[in-house]
């Protein structure tokens, strides 16, 4: 089956984007320490999950300022 996968089409592209996306989420999350849910019901894990996108888009945030500040003062 793998080798039969048109790697063009742009469903492909598409999920494969979205699997990407979703590895370095966890990745990141698992650098913070916060991958594994020690909870149990949907929605707690629900908002576990919420949270750890908060955290990593807030650090991303930070690192993109901190960047334009850089840039803006080599100007």
């Amino acid at each position: 089956m793998r080798v039969t996968l048109n790697r063009d089409s742009p469903l492909y592209k598409g999920i494969y984007n979205q699997r990407t996306s979703c590895e370095r989420i966890n990745s990141q999350a698992q650098a913070l320490g916060i991958e594994r849910p020690k909870v149990r019901n949907g929605r707690s894990v629900h908002n576990l999950n919420t949270l750890i996108y908060l955290v990593i888009n807030v650090r991303a945030l930070s690192r993109a300022k901190s960047i334009n500040q850089g840039i803006l003062q080599m100007n």
